[in-house]
Protein backbone atom coordinates (compact mmCIF):
# COMPACT_ATOMS: atom_id res chain seq x y z
CA UNK A 1 0.00 0.00 0.00
CA UNK A 2 1.54 3.36 -0.97
CA UNK A 3 2.52 5.37 1.81
CA UNK A 4 0.13 8.21 0.50
CA UNK A 5 -2.89 6.50 1.31
CA UNK A 6 -3.31 6.78 5.12
CA UNK A 7 -2.04 10.15 4.91
CA UNK A 8 -5.24 10.85 2.37
CA UNK A 9 -7.23 9.00 4.82
CA UNK A 10 -6.77 10.83 7.46
CA UNK A 11 -7.01 14.10 5.70
CA UNK A 12 -10.95 12.24 4.94
CA UNK A 13 -11.77 12.10 8.55
CA UNK A 14 -10.45 15.45 9.77
CA UNK A 15 -12.46 16.99 6.84
CA UNK A 16 -15.87 15.33 7.62
CA UNK A 17 -14.98 16.21 11.59
CA UNK A 18 -15.30 19.57 10.45
CA UNK A 19 -19.03 19.01 8.73
CA UNK A 20 -21.78 20.46 10.67
CA UNK A 21 -24.13 17.50 10.80
CA UNK A 22 -27.43 17.58 9.18
CA UNK A 23 -31.07 16.05 9.74
CA UNK A 24 -33.93 15.29 7.97
CA UNK A 25 -37.33 16.08 9.91
CA UNK A 26 -39.49 13.37 10.16
CA UNK A 27 -42.93 14.61 11.01
CA UNK A 28 -44.29 12.30 13.77
CA UNK A 29 -48.16 13.38 13.04
CA UNK A 30 -51.03 14.37 15.01
CA UNK A 31 -53.01 17.37 14.20
CA UNK A 32 -51.57 18.82 17.28
CA UNK A 33 -48.82 16.93 19.49
CA UNK A 34 -45.50 17.20 21.52
CA UNK A 35 -42.51 15.09 21.66
CA UNK A 36 -40.77 14.95 24.97
CA UNK A 37 -38.36 11.55 24.96
CA UNK A 38 -36.65 9.46 22.45
CA UNK A 39 -35.53 5.77 23.09
CA UNK A 40 -32.55 3.83 21.77
CA UNK A 41 -34.92 2.26 18.73
CA UNK A 42 -36.35 5.93 17.65
CA UNK A 43 -39.28 5.94 19.36
CA UNK A 44 -41.04 9.07 20.65
CA UNK A 45 -42.54 9.44 23.92
CA UNK A 46 -45.44 12.69 24.30
CA UNK A 47 -48.68 14.19 23.99
CA UNK A 48 -51.30 14.23 20.91
CA UNK A 49 -53.72 17.75 21.76
CA UNK A 50 -57.69 16.79 21.20
CA UNK A 51 -59.84 19.25 19.75
CA UNK A 52 -59.96 21.32 22.77
CA UNK A 53 -56.45 21.39 23.43
CA UNK A 54 -56.63 18.46 26.13
CA UNK A 55 -53.23 16.38 26.29
CA UNK A 56 -53.42 12.78 25.31
CA UNK A 57 -50.32 10.62 26.29
CA UNK A 58 -49.10 8.79 23.29
CA UNK A 59 -46.52 6.61 21.36
CA UNK A 60 -44.85 8.40 18.07
CA UNK A 61 -43.38 5.70 15.65
CA UNK A 62 -42.45 6.81 12.35
CA UNK A 63 -45.89 8.48 11.99
CA UNK A 64 -48.24 5.42 13.96
CA UNK A 65 -49.31 7.02 16.92
CA UNK A 66 -50.47 4.92 19.91
CA UNK A 67 -53.15 6.71 22.36
CA UNK A 68 -52.25 5.45 26.12
CA UNK A 69 -55.02 6.60 27.46
CA UNK A 70 -55.45 8.34 31.39
CA UNK A 71 -56.50 7.13 34.74
CA UNK A 72 -59.85 7.92 34.48
CA UNK A 73 -59.09 11.44 33.72
CA UNK A 74 -59.22 14.03 30.83
CA UNK A 75 -55.76 14.36 30.20
CA UNK A 76 -52.42 12.54 30.15
CA UNK A 77 -48.89 13.30 29.07
CA UNK A 78 -46.09 10.79 28.11
CA UNK A 79 -42.30 12.09 29.31
CA UNK A 80 -40.55 9.55 29.18
CA UNK A 81 -39.85 5.97 28.22
CA UNK A 82 -37.26 3.16 27.86
CA UNK A 83 -35.25 0.67 25.32
CA UNK A 84 -38.72 -1.91 26.38
CA UNK A 85 -40.82 0.37 25.34
CA UNK A 86 -42.48 1.27 29.14
CA UNK A 87 -43.80 4.60 29.13
CA UNK A 88 -43.81 7.16 32.11
CA UNK A 89 -45.92 10.13 32.82
CA UNK A 90 -48.42 11.91 34.23
CA UNK A 91 -52.20 11.82 34.03
CA UNK A 92 -55.99 13.00 35.76
CA UNK A 93 -57.87 10.30 37.73
CA UNK A 94 -61.53 10.32 37.71
CA UNK A 95 -60.78 12.86 40.36
CA UNK A 96 -59.52 15.21 38.41
CA UNK A 97 -55.70 14.81 40.24
CA UNK A 98 -52.42 14.59 38.80
CA UNK A 99 -51.27 11.15 39.16
CA UNK A 100 -47.93 9.00 38.19
CA UNK A 101 -48.30 6.39 35.67
CA UNK A 102 -46.40 3.69 34.30
CA UNK A 103 -47.47 2.36 30.88
CA UNK A 104 -46.31 -1.45 29.81
CA UNK A 105 -48.18 -4.11 28.37
CA UNK A 106 -50.79 -2.18 27.06
CA UNK A 107 -52.58 -0.87 30.29
CA UNK A 108 -51.71 2.31 32.62
CA UNK A 109 -51.00 1.72 36.12
CA UNK A 110 -51.09 4.51 39.06
CA UNK A 111 -47.72 4.75 41.19
CA UNK A 112 -48.98 6.06 44.19
CA UNK A 113 -47.96 9.02 46.17
CA UNK A 114 -45.58 10.25 48.96
CA UNK A 115 -48.69 10.28 51.05
CA UNK A 116 -50.49 13.56 49.26
CA UNK A 117 -53.00 13.81 46.65
CA UNK A 118 -50.79 13.92 43.79
CA UNK A 119 -47.58 13.04 41.39
CA UNK A 120 -46.16 12.80 38.07
CA UNK A 121 -43.48 10.74 36.52
CA UNK A 122 -40.76 12.05 34.18
CA UNK A 123 -38.10 9.50 33.36
CA UNK A 124 -37.49 5.57 33.57
CA UNK A 125 -34.07 3.88 32.96
CA UNK A 126 -34.14 0.06 31.08
CA UNK A 127 -33.90 -1.37 34.99
CA UNK A 128 -37.28 0.09 35.46
CA UNK A 129 -36.23 2.32 37.67
CA UNK A 130 -38.49 5.73 37.80
CA UNK A 131 -38.28 9.10 38.89
CA UNK A 132 -40.41 12.23 39.32
CA UNK A 133 -41.84 14.72 41.72
CA UNK A 134 -45.15 13.27 44.69
CA UNK A 135 -47.42 15.64 47.13
CA UNK A 136 -46.50 13.99 50.62
CA UNK A 137 -48.80 14.24 53.70
CA UNK A 138 -48.03 17.52 54.06
CA UNK A 139 -49.10 18.70 50.07
CA UNK A 140 -45.40 19.46 49.78
CA UNK A 141 -44.00 18.01 46.33
CA UNK A 142 -40.60 15.75 46.87
CA UNK A 143 -39.05 13.74 44.42
CA UNK A 144 -39.22 10.29 44.34
CA UNK A 145 -37.78 7.03 42.83
CA UNK A 146 -39.80 4.26 42.46
CA UNK A 147 -38.25 0.62 42.46
CA UNK A 148 -38.94 -2.80 42.95
CA UNK A 149 -42.79 -1.59 43.42
CA UNK A 150 -42.43 1.11 46.19
CA UNK A 151 -41.86 4.88 46.08
CA UNK A 152 -38.60 6.21 47.89
CA UNK A 153 -38.67 10.18 49.04
CA UNK A 154 -35.74 11.54 47.79
CA UNK A 155 -35.53 14.28 50.21
CA UNK A 156 -34.54 18.10 49.58
CA UNK A 157 -31.32 20.03 49.50
CA UNK A 158 -32.95 21.86 53.44
CA UNK A 159 -35.89 23.64 51.53
CA UNK A 160 -39.20 22.02 51.55
CA UNK A 161 -39.75 20.85 47.78
CA UNK A 162 -37.58 18.93 45.19
CA UNK A 163 -38.13 17.55 41.61
CA UNK A 164 -36.31 14.58 39.86
CA UNK A 165 -36.00 14.43 36.16
CA UNK A 166 -34.00 11.94 34.93
CA UNK A 167 -32.10 8.50 35.83
CA UNK A 168 -29.24 6.95 34.31
CA UNK A 169 -28.18 3.37 33.90
CA UNK A 170 -26.57 3.61 37.41
CA UNK A 171 -29.73 4.91 39.23
CA UNK A 172 -28.30 8.69 39.30
CA UNK A 173 -30.80 10.95 39.41
CA UNK A 174 -30.80 14.72 38.39
CA UNK A 175 -33.41 17.09 39.59
CA UNK A 176 -33.79 20.58 41.51
CA UNK A 177 -34.93 21.11 45.31
CA UNK A 178 -35.51 24.00 47.28
CA UNK A 179 -32.01 25.06 50.05
CA UNK A 180 -33.82 27.02 52.17
CA UNK A 181 -37.16 26.74 54.15
CA UNK A 182 -37.35 30.68 54.58
CA UNK A 183 -37.31 31.21 50.89
CA UNK A 184 -38.37 27.51 49.21
CA UNK A 185 -40.02 29.00 46.42
CA UNK A 186 -37.44 31.19 45.52
CA UNK A 187 -34.14 29.57 45.43
CA UNK A 188 -34.43 25.94 44.15
CA UNK A 189 -30.82 24.46 43.02
CA UNK A 190 -29.57 21.98 40.38
CA UNK A 191 -28.91 18.29 42.17
CA UNK A 192 -27.36 15.07 41.41
CA UNK A 193 -28.12 11.37 43.35
CA UNK A 194 -25.91 8.88 43.85
CA UNK A 195 -27.62 6.63 46.48
CA UNK A 196 -27.09 8.63 49.32
CA UNK A 197 -27.70 12.55 49.91
CA UNK A 198 -28.55 14.98 47.08
CA UNK A 199 -25.89 17.07 45.85
CA UNK A 200 -25.84 20.54 45.15
CA UNK A 201 -24.59 21.25 42.05
CA UNK A 202 -24.76 25.47 42.29
CA UNK A 203 -25.53 27.89 39.99
CA UNK A 204 -23.60 30.78 37.75
CA UNK A 205 -23.81 33.01 40.71
CA UNK A 206 -27.53 33.78 40.57
CA UNK A 207 -30.59 32.72 42.38
CA UNK A 208 -32.14 29.22 40.58
CA UNK A 209 -30.32 25.78 38.65
CA UNK A 210 -32.20 23.21 37.72
CA UNK A 211 -30.73 19.56 36.09
CA UNK A 212 -32.93 18.15 33.73
CA UNK A 213 -31.08 15.42 32.38
CA UNK A 214 -27.49 13.32 32.80
CA UNK A 215 -25.86 10.42 30.67
CA UNK A 216 -24.64 7.50 32.12
CA UNK A 217 -21.41 8.53 32.77
CA UNK A 218 -23.37 11.25 35.20
CA UNK A 219 -22.70 14.10 33.15
CA UNK A 220 -25.59 16.73 33.81
CA UNK A 221 -27.51 19.44 31.62
CA UNK A 222 -30.09 22.15 32.80
CA UNK A 223 -30.30 25.78 33.10
CA UNK A 224 -29.01 28.14 36.04
CA UNK A 225 -28.59 31.60 36.57
CA UNK A 226 -26.00 34.09 36.24
CA UNK A 227 -25.26 36.83 38.73
CA UNK A 228 -27.93 38.79 39.11
CA UNK A 229 -30.11 36.80 37.81
CA UNK A 230 -30.19 38.65 34.82
CA UNK A 231 -30.25 35.46 32.70
CA UNK A 232 -30.59 31.34 32.36
CA UNK A 233 -27.81 29.90 30.64
CA UNK A 234 -27.81 26.22 29.84
CA UNK A 235 -25.47 24.25 31.09
CA UNK A 236 -23.08 20.80 31.23
CA UNK A 237 -22.01 19.57 34.61
CA UNK A 238 -19.49 17.18 33.91
CA UNK A 239 -15.96 16.60 36.46
CA UNK A 240 -17.17 18.29 39.38
CA UNK A 241 -17.91 21.68 37.24
CA UNK A 242 -20.81 23.38 35.71
CA UNK A 243 -19.47 24.54 32.23
CA UNK A 244 -21.74 27.32 30.81
CA UNK A 245 -23.06 26.69 26.98
CA UNK A 246 -24.04 29.94 26.08
CA UNK A 247 -26.97 30.88 24.17
CA UNK A 248 -27.42 31.45 20.22
CA UNK A 249 -27.19 35.32 20.49
CA UNK A 250 -29.85 35.87 23.05
CA UNK A 251 -30.27 36.18 26.87
CA UNK A 252 -31.45 32.30 27.58
CA UNK A 253 -30.81 29.36 27.44
CA UNK A 254 -32.10 26.16 28.41
CA UNK A 255 -30.88 22.44 28.17
CA UNK A 256 -33.04 19.37 28.68
CA UNK A 257 -31.37 16.38 27.12
CA UNK A 258 -28.21 15.08 26.63
CA UNK A 259 -26.63 11.72 25.07
CA UNK A 260 -23.52 9.62 26.08
CA UNK A 261 -21.19 11.59 23.52
CA UNK A 262 -21.70 14.54 25.61
CA UNK A 263 -24.24 16.18 22.95
CA UNK A 264 -26.72 18.53 24.31
CA UNK A 265 -29.96 19.77 22.93
CA UNK A 266 -32.56 22.11 24.56
CA UNK A 267 -33.86 25.69 23.44
CA UNK A 268 -32.15 29.36 23.24
CA UNK A 269 -33.19 32.54 22.97
CA UNK A 270 -31.73 33.79 19.36
CA UNK A 271 -30.20 37.09 18.89
CA UNK A 272 -32.18 40.53 20.31
CA UNK A 273 -34.74 38.09 22.22
CA UNK A 274 -36.94 38.03 19.06
CA UNK A 275 -37.48 34.21 19.49
CA UNK A 276 -36.44 31.30 20.19
CA UNK A 277 -34.85 28.07 18.63
CA UNK A 278 -33.96 24.36 19.36
CA UNK A 279 -30.15 23.81 19.91
CA UNK A 280 -27.89 21.22 19.26
CA UNK A 281 -24.10 21.66 21.74
CA UNK A 282 -21.59 19.80 20.48
CA UNK A 283 -17.94 19.68 20.07
CA UNK A 284 -18.05 22.61 21.79
CA UNK A 285 -20.40 24.86 19.46
CA UNK A 286 -23.93 25.88 20.23
CA UNK A 287 -25.78 25.12 16.81
CA UNK A 288 -28.89 26.30 15.95
CA UNK A 289 -31.07 23.12 14.69
CA UNK A 290 -32.91 25.41 11.91
CA UNK A 291 -29.64 25.61 10.51
CA UNK A 292 -29.52 22.20 10.40
CA UNK A 293 -32.44 20.82 8.38
CA UNK A 294 -33.22 21.38 5.05
CA UNK A 295 -35.24 25.06 4.55
CA UNK A 296 -37.49 23.93 1.91
CA UNK A 297 -39.33 21.58 4.15
CA UNK A 298 -40.54 24.16 5.86
CA UNK A 299 -40.49 23.58 9.52
CA UNK A 300 -38.67 26.10 12.27
CA UNK A 301 -37.78 24.12 15.03
CA UNK A 302 -39.19 25.78 18.19
CA UNK A 303 -37.21 23.73 20.90
CA UNK A 304 -35.24 20.25 21.36
CA UNK A 305 -35.78 17.64 24.19
CA UNK A 306 -33.72 14.70 23.85
CA UNK A 307 -31.31 13.07 21.99
CA UNK A 308 -30.42 9.32 21.78
CA UNK A 309 -26.83 7.55 21.29
CA UNK A 310 -27.47 7.46 17.40
CA UNK A 311 -28.29 11.10 17.48
CA UNK A 312 -32.03 11.42 16.87
CA UNK A 313 -33.49 14.22 18.54
CA UNK A 314 -37.04 14.45 19.76
CA UNK A 315 -37.79 18.05 19.12
CA UNK A 316 -41.30 19.75 18.21
CA UNK A 317 -41.23 22.72 15.40
CA UNK A 318 -44.08 24.10 13.33
CA UNK A 319 -45.07 24.68 9.74
CA UNK A 320 -47.94 26.52 8.19
CA UNK A 321 -49.57 27.26 11.00
CA UNK A 322 -49.53 23.53 12.30
CA UNK A 323 -47.47 22.60 15.51
CA UNK A 324 -45.94 18.86 15.89
CA UNK A 325 -43.54 16.58 17.30
CA UNK A 326 -40.94 15.90 15.49
CA UNK A 327 -38.00 13.65 15.55
CA UNK A 328 -34.74 14.42 13.94
CA UNK A 329 -32.96 11.40 12.03
CA UNK A 330 -29.33 12.25 11.75
CA UNK A 331 -28.29 12.23 7.45
CA UNK A 332 -25.13 11.35 6.23
CA UNK A 333 -22.70 14.10 6.62
CA UNK A 334 -21.71 16.24 3.78
CA UNK A 335 -17.93 18.12 3.58
CA UNK A 336 -19.17 21.99 3.79
CA UNK A 337 -17.51 23.97 0.12
CA UNK A 338 -13.86 24.54 2.13
CA UNK A 339 -13.84 20.79 2.69
CA UNK A 340 -14.43 19.71 -0.84
CA UNK A 341 -11.29 21.79 -2.01
CA UNK A 342 -9.14 20.08 0.78
CA UNK A 343 -10.47 16.86 0.08
CA UNK A 344 -9.56 17.41 -3.79
CA UNK A 345 -6.37 18.42 -2.98
CA UNK A 346 -5.95 14.96 -0.91
CA UNK A 347 -7.28 13.03 -3.45
CA UNK A 348 -4.95 14.47 -6.25
CA UNK A 349 -1.98 12.81 -3.87
CA UNK A 350 -3.63 10.14 -5.11
CA UNK A 351 -2.59 10.70 -9.14
CA UNK A 352 1.39 12.26 -8.17
CA UNK A 353 1.83 8.67 -5.96
CA UNK A 354 3.40 7.43 -9.09
CA UNK A 355 5.51 10.88 -9.68
CA UNK A 356 6.61 11.42 -5.66
CA UNK A 357 7.37 7.32 -4.61
CA UNK A 358 10.96 8.69 -3.49
CA UNK A 359 9.32 11.49 -1.28
CA UNK A 360 8.79 10.90 2.38
CA UNK A 361 5.76 11.15 4.06
CA UNK A 362 7.22 14.46 5.64
CA UNK A 363 7.48 16.01 2.28
CA UNK A 364 3.58 15.80 2.57
CA UNK A 365 1.37 18.74 3.95
CA UNK A 366 -1.94 18.93 4.50
CA UNK A 367 -3.66 22.52 4.98
CA UNK A 368 -6.38 22.09 7.57
CA UNK A 369 -8.31 22.94 10.76
CA UNK A 370 -8.15 20.67 13.05
CA UNK A 371 -11.65 20.34 15.22
CA UNK A 372 -11.97 22.27 18.17
CA UNK A 373 -11.78 18.60 20.76
CA UNK A 374 -9.37 16.79 18.44
CA UNK A 375 -7.66 15.69 21.71
CA UNK A 376 -10.73 13.66 22.52
CA UNK A 377 -11.25 12.03 18.66
CA UNK A 378 -8.85 8.78 17.93
CA UNK A 379 -9.06 7.72 14.25
CA UNK A 380 -8.02 4.50 12.05
CA UNK A 381 -7.09 4.05 8.92
CA UNK A 382 -8.83 0.38 8.28
CA UNK A 383 -8.39 -0.05 4.85
CA UNK A 384 -8.37 1.47 1.01
CA UNK A 385 -8.68 -0.42 -1.97
CA UNK A 386 -8.22 1.05 -5.47
CA UNK A 387 -8.93 -0.61 -8.86
CA UNK A 388 -7.98 1.41 -11.61
CA UNK A 389 -9.94 4.80 -11.57
CA UNK A 390 -12.32 3.42 -8.55
CA UNK A 391 -11.42 2.99 -5.39
CA UNK A 392 -13.19 2.40 -1.83
CA UNK A 393 -12.23 3.43 1.85
CA UNK A 394 -13.27 3.32 5.22
CA UNK A 395 -12.31 4.98 8.44
CA UNK A 396 -12.60 4.57 12.41
CA UNK A 397 -13.77 7.19 14.24
CA UNK A 398 -13.51 7.10 18.20
CA UNK A 399 -15.36 10.05 19.53
CA UNK A 400 -16.51 10.33 23.46
CA UNK A 401 -18.86 7.20 23.92
CA UNK A 402 -19.32 6.62 20.47
CA UNK A 403 -17.88 4.86 17.63
CA UNK A 404 -18.01 6.38 13.80
CA UNK A 405 -17.27 3.76 10.31
CA UNK A 406 -17.47 5.86 7.48
CA UNK A 407 -17.04 4.62 3.88
CA UNK A 408 -16.19 6.56 1.05
CA UNK A 409 -16.47 5.93 -2.81
CA UNK A 410 -13.86 7.26 -4.76
CA UNK A 411 -13.62 7.99 -8.31
CA UNK A 412 -11.02 9.69 -10.24
CA UNK A 413 -12.11 11.96 -13.29
CA UNK A 414 -10.08 14.18 -15.46
CA UNK A 415 -10.22 16.35 -13.05
CA UNK A 416 -8.51 13.94 -10.54
CA UNK A 417 -10.01 12.20 -7.41
CA UNK A 418 -13.32 12.81 -6.26
CA UNK A 419 -15.46 11.78 -3.52
CA UNK A 420 -18.74 10.09 -4.66
CA UNK A 421 -20.32 8.98 -2.14
CA UNK A 422 -19.94 8.49 1.14
CA UNK A 423 -22.00 6.38 3.87
CA UNK A 424 -21.51 5.81 7.66
CA UNK A 425 -22.74 4.22 10.97
CA UNK A 426 -22.69 5.53 14.17
CA UNK A 427 -23.25 3.75 17.58
CA UNK A 428 -22.13 3.87 21.25
CA UNK A 429 -18.72 1.92 21.94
Amino acid sequence: MSRLIPLLLLTLALANAQAAPRYNVVDLGGSDSSAYAINSLGLVAGAEYNPSGVPQAALFHDGTITGLGTLGGASSTAYGLNAHGQLVGGSTNADEMRRAFLYANGAMRDLGTLGGAEAEARRINDAGQIVGSAANADSLWHAFLYSGGGMRDLGTLGGEISNAFDINVHGQVAGNAAISDAIAFHAVHAFLYAGTALQDLGTFGGTNSSAWSLNDAGHAVGYAAVTGDAADHAFLYANGAMHDLGTLGGTYSFASGINNADQVVGVSNIAGDGGSSGFLYSGGVMLDLNTLIDPATGWRISDAHDINDQQQIAANGCRAGVCRALRLDLAAAVPEPATWLMLSAGLGLLGLAARRRAASEGDIRFKRTQAADEAQRRRKTDWIEVHGNAACARITLEHGAMTFVDYFVLLKTAEGWKIANKAFHGQAA
